[in-house]
């Protein structure tokens, strides 16, 4: 009874209450034992995070309070300078690899996604599997699919050039249906186009304060999606199930192709190697899984980026295609082997993923422990934020940082052939993207196969006037550019003739 007087409380409820007395006073000092003496960084109060470009605002917030700008009522840290990602989730990896635990990730099926997996057993298992397939070393298994479809993708460029959009999402999935999957998926199949909407989905639940209300009250995601205020729900729901079902659709597909011998595939033969221990296909899903996630949405990203980036610049297109006629010639399309010959197709590369990385905040890291760093405090369980958009456009050390200048890398100390992991775009630490070097080759080879044989530029009305392209680029997670307008054509016949030669000799 909550008003009995004490001495009314039998013996044992003395002792229990006594008990409970102890352990809350022991917890309360020992929490003013550990409580940090210094400050957290400084930062705005986070009523007001947006939600759209929320990296520019982020930068600017770098400006006004420093280069660790904090968010106390949502325990988040944004880092605005590479330096400061290096220091913490590179060189403080045993603190910073982690992801953030939010519940929601569960509803959305994220949370079984490599890429937003937690760092635990399970994460280091399917990563291993990961970097097995995907190391440097055995990348080079993947070029006959990657250049079957880049070819098939020019072939498309100049038949229906009105679609690009569409053949620049296709190339990229493709290439990883193809390599993973030995499976030949065209993008009029549902499933291309339910990956690109559950990774619209998902994306939307990455932004913090897009959903406020969740902000607020995040035991809402427990509760059924009828109940009011828990309408996301819906959304989160069907991003899950998209997940699964493509998930289970590809491998059940590729696994019916080895029985009946159609064919086989890198995933089949994973699968038949794991005894069929469920823990084993789980991470041989995983695998294909987080590689046409990634495809949907990151490697389409760069190529159209790097699309726009030459309609918009063609003094940059005509110096990429000068330097391949003189090193590789007209005769033939180039490879991953003239890379290191070709350092200004380099240096266009490495510029789009400068000003264009397709995951403008990355991936948060989360910290697993309370840590210090320039004086002060940062908790345990803070979401760790890297702008890697405001790092690429540091202007102490890239100038005009907001022009695409492929010369900066020619003329840089370091020039234009560095390590894949100083890239940015890719991450850091131990959650950099374990599937880069793939990545990389995907996108590099693009960019010279468009150089070699074609010239863009703007589309012309019916009235032969030159469409204005307005270069808008989506402003949520995934950013990317918006629908545009632009010419494609052979840059000789002969270009038009190795073109249709080479996709005809990849069928």
């Amino acid at each position: 009874m909550l008003g009995a007087p004490m001495s009314s409380l039998s013996l044992p409820a003395l002792v229990t209450l006594g008990g409970v007395a102890a352990v809350v006073a022991f917890k309360f000092l020992s929490y003013r034992r550990k409580s940090p003496a210094l400050p957290c960084p400084p930062g705005p109060d986070g009523s007001n995070v947006p939600t759209s470009d929320p990296w520019a605002q982020y930068r600017a917030w770098g400006k006004e309070y420093g280069e660790l700008v904090y968010i106390q009522n949502r325990n988040m840290l944004i880092i605005n300078h590479a330096r400061v990602a290096v220091d913490l989730c590179e060189k403080r990896g045993h603190i910073y690899s982690d992801r953030p635990g939010a519940p929601i990730m569960d509803v959305t099926g994220m949370s079984d996604v490599l890429p937003a997996m937690r760092y635990s057993p399970r994460w280091r298992h399917h990563k291993k599997l990961f970097h097995q397939t995907f190391r440097q070393a055995v990348v080079h298994r993947f070029l006959p699919a990657q250049y079957a479809k880049i070819y098939e993708f020019l072939n498309n460029l100049i038949t229906t050039p009105e679609d690009f959009m569409q053949h620049t999402l296709a190339l990229s999935q493709r290439v990883i249906y193809s390599s993973l999957y030995g499976l030949d998926i065209g993008p009029e199949h549902p499933l291309p186009r339910k990956t690109v909407e559950a990774v619209g989905i998902a994306g939307s639940f990455l932004v913090p304060g897009t959903y406020p209300i969740f902000d607020r009250f995040p035991w809402l995601v427990y509760m059924p999606s009828w109940f009011p205020g828990c309408g996301f729900k819906v959304r989160a729901e069907e991003c899950r199930n998209i997940f699964k079902e493509t998930d289970a659709i590809l491998y059940d597909m590729t696994m019916t192709n080895m029985r009946t011998g159609q064919g086989t595939s890198l995933i089949a033969e994973l699968a038949t190697k794991s005894g069929g221990l469920p823990e084993e296909i789980d991470a041989i899903k995983s695998v294909g899984t987080a590689s046409f996630l990634a495809a949907a949405d990151t490697t389409m990203s760069s190529v159209s980026s790097f699309l726009l980036s030459m309609c918009l610049d063609p003094e940059v297109q005509r110096k990429g295609q000068e330097e391949i006629d003189r090193v590789v010639g007209t005769h033939r399309i180039p490879t991953l082997e003239d890379r290191r010959s070709l350092p200004y197709v380099e240096a266009i590369y490495l510029e789009v993923l400068r000003l264009h990385p397709p995951l403008p905040l990355g991936l948060s890291h989360n910290s697993i422990d309370d840590d210090v760093y320039r004086g002060y405090h940062i908790p345990k369980g803070c979401e760790v934020v890297p702008n890697i958009w405001a790092m690429n456009r540091d202007p102490d050390i890239y100038d005009e940082p907001d022009r695409f200048i492929p010369e900066r890398f020619l003329a840089s100390e370091e020039g234009p052939f560095r390590h894949i992991d100083g890239n940015l775009a890719f991450g850091f630490g131990r959650r950099t993207c374990p599937g880069r070097y793939m990545a990389e080759n995907t996108v590099w080879l693009t960019i010279a196969s468009v150089l070699a044989t074609l010239s863009l530029g703007k589309a012309k009305d019916e009235k032969g006037q030159e469409i204005d392209i307005p270069g808008d680029f989506t402003n949520v997670f995934f950013r990317h550019p918006k629908p545009f307008q632009c010419s494609f054509t052979p840059r000789t016949p002969y270009a038009r003739d190795l073109i249709l030669t080479t996709a005809l000799d990849e069928k």
